[in-house]
Protein backbone atom coordinates (compact mmCIF):
# COMPACT_ATOMS: atom_id res chain seq x y z
CA UNK A 1 0.00 0.00 0.00
CA UNK A 2 1.93 3.10 -1.29
CA UNK A 3 -0.82 5.76 -0.26
CA UNK A 4 -2.15 5.34 3.53
CA UNK A 5 -4.09 8.13 5.62
CA UNK A 6 -5.40 6.88 9.44
CA UNK A 7 -4.84 9.93 10.92
CA UNK A 8 -5.77 13.66 10.56
CA UNK A 9 -3.34 16.11 11.26
CA UNK A 10 -5.52 17.91 13.74
CA UNK A 11 -7.58 15.60 15.47
CA UNK A 12 -7.60 12.36 16.93
CA UNK A 13 -11.21 10.69 15.62
CA UNK A 14 -9.68 9.13 12.84
CA UNK A 15 -8.93 5.15 14.05
CA UNK A 16 -5.91 3.40 12.44
CA UNK A 17 -8.23 0.20 10.75
CA UNK A 18 -5.32 -1.00 8.07
CA UNK A 19 -7.39 -0.82 4.93
CA UNK A 20 -9.59 1.65 5.36
CA UNK A 21 -8.44 5.60 4.87
CA UNK A 22 -11.70 7.60 6.87
CA UNK A 23 -12.57 4.88 9.27
CA UNK A 24 -13.25 7.73 12.19
CA UNK A 25 -15.43 8.22 15.56
CA UNK A 26 -17.72 10.85 14.79
CA UNK A 27 -18.73 11.76 18.36
CA UNK A 28 -16.93 14.18 20.74
CA UNK A 29 -18.93 17.05 19.72
CA UNK A 30 -20.90 19.47 22.03
CA UNK A 31 -24.45 19.42 21.85
CA UNK A 32 -27.25 22.17 22.65
CA UNK A 33 -27.64 22.09 26.45
CA UNK A 34 -24.14 21.56 27.29
CA UNK A 35 -24.32 18.17 26.75
CA UNK A 36 -21.00 16.11 24.57
CA UNK A 37 -21.54 13.48 21.52
CA UNK A 38 -20.45 9.82 22.81
CA UNK A 39 -17.51 8.93 21.23
CA UNK A 40 -17.21 5.33 21.05
CA UNK A 41 -20.76 4.67 20.24
CA UNK A 42 -21.22 5.98 16.18
CA UNK A 43 -18.23 5.50 14.00
CA UNK A 44 -18.00 6.41 10.16
CA UNK A 45 -15.66 4.91 7.54
CA UNK A 46 -14.75 3.98 4.11
CA UNK A 47 -15.25 0.89 1.86
CA UNK A 48 -14.16 -2.48 3.38
CA UNK A 49 -12.64 -3.97 -0.07
CA UNK A 50 -8.85 -3.30 0.93
CA UNK A 51 -9.24 -4.24 4.62
CA UNK A 52 -6.17 -6.29 5.58
CA UNK A 53 -5.99 -8.94 8.46
CA UNK A 54 -5.40 -6.92 10.77
CA UNK A 55 -8.00 -3.85 10.20
CA UNK A 56 -10.76 -6.85 10.73
CA UNK A 57 -9.03 -7.65 14.07
CA UNK A 58 -9.20 -3.87 14.75
CA UNK A 59 -12.70 -3.42 13.98
CA UNK A 60 -13.56 -6.39 15.46
CA UNK A 61 -12.08 -4.98 18.63
CA UNK A 62 -14.66 -2.49 18.16
CA UNK A 63 -17.54 -4.77 19.31
CA UNK A 64 -20.17 -3.12 17.07
CA UNK A 65 -24.14 -4.05 17.22
CA UNK A 66 -24.68 -2.75 14.02
CA UNK A 67 -23.15 -1.94 10.42
CA UNK A 68 -25.28 -0.07 7.59
CA UNK A 69 -23.68 -0.32 4.28
CA UNK A 70 -24.99 2.60 1.78
CA UNK A 71 -23.29 1.52 -0.78
CA UNK A 72 -24.76 0.34 -3.91
CA UNK A 73 -25.34 -3.59 -4.72
CA UNK A 74 -22.37 -3.51 -7.30
CA UNK A 75 -20.56 -2.40 -4.32
CA UNK A 76 -21.92 -4.08 -1.84
CA UNK A 77 -21.35 -7.55 -3.62
CA UNK A 78 -17.84 -6.95 -3.88
CA UNK A 79 -16.49 -8.13 -0.61
CA UNK A 80 -17.39 -8.97 3.00
CA UNK A 81 -18.70 -6.49 5.17
CA UNK A 82 -16.66 -5.14 8.35
CA UNK A 83 -19.26 -7.55 10.43
CA UNK A 84 -20.74 -10.39 9.95
CA UNK A 85 -23.96 -10.51 7.87
CA UNK A 86 -26.47 -10.68 10.68
CA UNK A 87 -25.87 -7.47 11.96
CA UNK A 88 -25.35 -5.85 8.62
CA UNK A 89 -27.83 -3.91 7.19
CA UNK A 90 -27.55 -3.06 3.52
CA UNK A 91 -29.56 0.40 2.34
CA UNK A 92 -28.08 1.54 -0.94
CA UNK A 93 -28.76 5.44 -1.02
CA UNK A 94 -28.73 6.43 -3.99
CA UNK A 95 -28.25 3.94 -7.41
CA UNK A 96 -24.79 6.20 -8.37
CA UNK A 97 -23.59 9.72 -6.64
CA UNK A 98 -23.04 11.34 -10.33
CA UNK A 99 -23.56 10.41 -13.56
CA UNK A 100 -19.79 10.21 -15.03
CA UNK A 101 -20.73 9.78 -18.57
CA UNK A 102 -22.75 13.06 -17.88
CA UNK A 103 -21.47 14.92 -14.80
CA UNK A 104 -23.09 17.91 -13.30
CA UNK A 105 -20.42 20.77 -12.82
CA UNK A 106 -17.95 19.88 -9.95
CA UNK A 107 -15.46 22.66 -9.42
CA UNK A 108 -17.00 24.89 -6.50
CA UNK A 109 -18.62 23.59 -3.22
CA UNK A 110 -21.94 24.65 -3.91
CA UNK A 111 -21.87 21.74 -6.39
CA UNK A 112 -21.46 19.56 -4.21
CA UNK A 113 -24.37 20.94 -1.71
CA UNK A 114 -26.43 20.48 -4.97
CA UNK A 115 -24.98 17.25 -5.39
CA UNK A 116 -26.24 16.50 -1.37
CA UNK A 117 -29.66 17.70 -2.12
CA UNK A 118 -30.53 15.68 -5.60
CA UNK A 119 -29.24 12.57 -3.00
CA UNK A 120 -31.74 13.17 -0.82
CA UNK A 121 -34.33 13.73 -3.09
CA UNK A 122 -33.40 10.47 -4.21
CA UNK A 123 -32.67 8.47 -1.09
CA UNK A 124 -35.84 9.90 1.11
CA UNK A 125 -37.33 6.95 2.07
CA UNK A 126 -33.48 4.94 2.08
CA UNK A 127 -32.69 7.63 4.80
CA UNK A 128 -36.27 7.60 7.29
CA UNK A 129 -35.40 4.17 7.31
CA UNK A 130 -31.50 4.56 8.17
CA UNK A 131 -31.95 6.40 10.98
CA UNK A 132 -34.34 4.09 12.40
CA UNK A 133 -31.96 1.57 12.03
CA UNK A 134 -29.58 3.59 13.79
CA UNK A 135 -32.24 4.89 16.31
CA UNK A 136 -33.21 1.11 17.18
CA UNK A 137 -29.26 -0.62 17.72
CA UNK A 138 -27.06 2.19 19.27
CA UNK A 139 -28.49 1.45 22.61
CA UNK A 140 -26.55 -1.79 22.64
CA UNK A 141 -23.68 -0.95 21.10
CA UNK A 142 -21.29 0.84 18.91
CA UNK A 143 -23.27 1.34 15.30
CA UNK A 144 -20.84 1.88 12.18
CA UNK A 145 -22.06 3.81 8.93
CA UNK A 146 -20.42 3.64 5.91
CA UNK A 147 -20.16 4.00 2.06
CA UNK A 148 -17.34 3.83 -0.61
CA UNK A 149 -15.26 6.95 0.83
CA UNK A 150 -17.03 7.43 3.86
CA UNK A 151 -18.09 11.12 2.77
CA UNK A 152 -20.78 11.99 0.69
CA UNK A 153 -23.93 9.27 1.59
CA UNK A 154 -22.17 8.75 5.04
CA UNK A 155 -21.39 12.47 5.80
CA UNK A 156 -25.46 12.92 5.43
CA UNK A 157 -26.80 10.29 6.81
CA UNK A 158 -24.23 10.94 9.92
CA UNK A 159 -24.99 14.63 9.36
CA UNK A 160 -28.79 13.82 10.38
CA UNK A 161 -27.58 11.87 13.15
CA UNK A 162 -25.50 15.15 14.79
CA UNK A 163 -28.65 17.01 13.64
CA UNK A 164 -31.36 15.20 15.83
CA UNK A 165 -29.40 14.94 18.71
CA UNK A 166 -28.48 18.71 18.96
CA UNK A 167 -24.81 19.14 17.02
CA UNK A 168 -24.28 22.91 16.28
CA UNK A 169 -24.08 23.82 12.65
CA UNK A 170 -20.31 24.63 12.99
CA UNK A 171 -19.78 20.73 14.33
CA UNK A 172 -21.60 18.77 11.72
CA UNK A 173 -19.53 21.04 9.31
CA UNK A 174 -16.53 20.63 10.49
CA UNK A 175 -16.68 16.64 11.09
CA UNK A 176 -17.91 16.66 7.82
CA UNK A 177 -14.61 18.61 6.41
CA UNK A 178 -12.19 15.44 8.63
CA UNK A 179 -12.96 13.56 5.35
CA UNK A 180 -11.38 15.90 2.85
CA UNK A 181 -7.99 14.66 3.07
CA UNK A 182 -8.67 10.65 3.85
CA UNK A 183 -11.11 10.67 0.82
CA UNK A 184 -8.69 12.36 -1.29
CA UNK A 185 -6.00 9.96 -0.47
CA UNK A 186 -8.08 6.88 -0.72
CA UNK A 187 -8.97 8.23 -4.69
CA UNK A 188 -5.10 8.34 -5.09
CA UNK A 189 -4.19 5.05 -3.90
CA UNK A 190 -7.34 3.07 -5.51
CA UNK A 191 -5.80 4.82 -8.99
CA UNK A 192 -2.32 3.69 -7.76
CA UNK A 193 -3.19 -0.07 -6.60
CA UNK A 194 -6.23 -1.21 -8.60
CA UNK A 195 -8.50 -3.86 -7.25
CA UNK A 196 -10.81 -5.81 -9.63
CA UNK A 197 -14.16 -3.89 -9.33
CA UNK A 198 -12.68 -0.32 -8.93
CA UNK A 199 -15.03 2.15 -10.49
CA UNK A 200 -13.14 4.25 -13.05
CA UNK A 201 -12.27 7.34 -11.39
CA UNK A 202 -10.18 9.00 -13.60
CA UNK A 203 -13.36 9.59 -15.35
CA UNK A 204 -14.90 11.49 -12.58
CA UNK A 205 -14.06 14.91 -11.63
CA UNK A 206 -10.91 14.85 -8.64
CA UNK A 207 -13.65 17.37 -6.89
CA UNK A 208 -15.72 14.94 -5.91
CA UNK A 209 -13.72 13.27 -3.53
CA UNK A 210 -13.16 16.61 -1.59
CA UNK A 211 -15.08 17.54 1.37
CA UNK A 212 -14.92 21.28 1.22
CA UNK A 213 -16.38 22.24 4.94
CA UNK A 214 -18.35 25.37 2.94
CA UNK A 215 -20.47 22.18 0.86
CA UNK A 216 -21.94 21.33 4.55
CA UNK A 217 -22.14 24.68 5.91
CA UNK A 218 -24.25 25.63 2.26
CA UNK A 219 -26.30 22.61 3.12
CA UNK A 220 -27.22 23.22 6.56
CA UNK A 221 -28.08 26.84 5.23
CA UNK A 222 -30.85 25.51 3.03
CA UNK A 223 -32.34 22.80 5.23
CA UNK A 224 -32.77 25.37 8.24
CA UNK A 225 -33.67 27.78 5.81
CA UNK A 226 -37.01 25.04 4.16
CA UNK A 227 -37.42 23.43 7.48
CA UNK A 228 -36.96 25.63 10.91
CA UNK A 229 -34.32 24.07 12.30
CA UNK A 230 -31.97 21.02 11.98
CA UNK A 231 -34.39 18.36 13.86
CA UNK A 232 -36.94 19.55 11.39
CA UNK A 233 -35.01 18.56 8.73
CA UNK A 234 -34.08 15.32 9.96
CA UNK A 235 -37.92 15.04 10.92
CA UNK A 236 -39.13 15.70 7.05
CA UNK A 237 -37.40 12.53 6.69
CA UNK A 238 -40.33 10.72 8.08
CA UNK A 239 -37.98 8.22 10.76
CA UNK A 240 -39.58 5.75 12.95
CA UNK A 241 -41.45 7.20 15.60
CA UNK A 242 -39.16 7.83 18.94
CA UNK A 243 -35.68 8.09 16.13
CA UNK A 244 -34.69 11.49 17.87
CA UNK A 245 -35.31 10.74 21.30
CA UNK A 246 -33.65 7.64 21.50
CA UNK A 247 -30.39 8.58 19.55
CA UNK A 248 -30.47 11.38 21.96
CA UNK A 249 -30.73 8.99 24.69
CA UNK A 250 -27.51 6.80 23.45
CA UNK A 251 -25.62 9.40 22.00
CA UNK A 252 -25.43 12.41 24.57
CA UNK A 253 -23.02 12.18 27.60
CA UNK A 254 -23.56 15.24 30.26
Amino acid sequence: MNVRVTRAVDDDSHLDIDGCVNFRDAGGWPTDGGGTMRRGALYRADDPIRLTENGRAAVAALGLAAAIDLRQHAQFIRSPGFIEPGSTFHRPLVDRVIDIDNPPPLTEPVHMTDMYVDMMERGRQQIGDVLGIIGEHIGRGPVLVHCAFGKDRTGLVVAMVQAAIGVPADAIADDYARSHAPALARRDWMLDERVHGDPPLERSPRFLFSAPRRSMELLVERVVAEHGSLLGWVESFSPREGTADRLREALIAP
